[in-house]
């Protein structure tokens, strides 16, 4: 993502969280960026789109931020979750975004909302995962009923707490709280083998939690893409960008390896034009990293 496109982006951010989306028109984006209509569109082919774009970018980040978080960890620590999920929150918090989403829920266009839908679902499919990581495989035929439960008490505990009182809420002790009532909830469902959720239901959510395909021919071909379009002159980051290609060529890809360069290859373009660039292709080898591990 370049500057301009970036500065767009913070600037429609802005006008939808002070005006409200409905409220703010293309017109007001082009003034407030002074920008052309034609720069607005080469970027987004509409509000909804540019809505979207933020959310998504917001998604990508905290995404990177928990995996990196988890790398040389235990995954079957509770705590580890918790500090994952936390790292959402924050950053939900930190952009304003909370807005913008009650703004999408509570909106009649349909392709926001089926957006906002997908994120849901492939947050209800990364607790599910965690969830299996902690408590053991026993738990995975509940862990869509489980996570479901999780993801539920957080979120209904926020709106509750936000609509009844202004003042600031610690969402770490939130969130820990709802872990460690997990830790009697978990056992107790496998034990009374308590199923909500029926298999096609869970089906049609990992369906709809996919963001974008995460092949290994898709991420050859985006990592080319990009190695083809850097300097020559272009050092450290470039050997991460290679090594993370050479690797995806290969026929069995070392998931560790790629766990333990990507994060080095995401920082080396901090701060730079290439930043979200190499965002969006980090979050897409974490997704397939994810996919590919199951």
């Amino acid at each position: 993502m370049n500057d301009r496109k970036k500065h767009v982006l913070q600037t429609a951010k802005q006008l939808f969280t002070e005006k409200g989306f409905q409220s703010t028109s293309i017109q007001d984006i082009l003034d407030e960026a002074s920008i052309s209509k034609g720069t607005f569109y080469n970027y987004f082919s509409s509000k909804n789109e540019c809505l979207m774009a933020i959310l998504r970018d917001a998604y990508h980040l905290s995404y990177l931020r928990r995996n990196e978080l988890a790398i040389g960890k235990d995954l079957t620590n509770p705590q580890l979750l918790s500090d994952q999920i936390q790292i959402r929150l924050m950053m939900n918090r930190e952009q304003n975004l909370l807005p913008l989403f009650e703004t999408i829920v509570h909106s009649p266009d349909d392709e926001l909302r089926q957006f906002v839908k997908q994120m849901h679902f492939r947050e209800l499919a990364w607790i599910a995962k965690r969830l299996v990581n902690i408590y053991g495989e026993e738990v995975k035929p509940y862990s869509y009923d489980c996570a479901s439960l999780f993801f539920g008490c957080v979120q209904h505990s926020l709106h509750i707490w936000k609509g009844s009182t202004t003042e600031h809420l610690d969402t770490k002790q939130l969130v820990d709280y709802v872990m460690q009532r997990m830790e009697a909830i978990v056992p107790d469902v496998v034990k009374k083998n308590a199923h909500f959720l029926p298999q096609d239901l869970v089906e049609r959510i990992l369906a709809h939690a996919e963001f974008h395909p995460m092949t290994q021919e898709v991420l050859v071909g985006e990592l080319r893409d990009f190695i083809g379009q850097l300097p020559a002159d272009e050092n450290t980051g470039k050997l991460y960008a290679q090594f993370l290609f050479e690797e995806m060529t290969s026929e069995s890809p070392r998931m560790y390896l790629l766990e333990s360069v990507v994060r080095s290859f995401r920082q080396a373009y901090e701060g730079t034009d290439l930043q979200h660039r190499t965002i969006e292709l980090s979050a897409a080898i974490w997704l397939f990293i994810d996919k590919t591990d199951g």
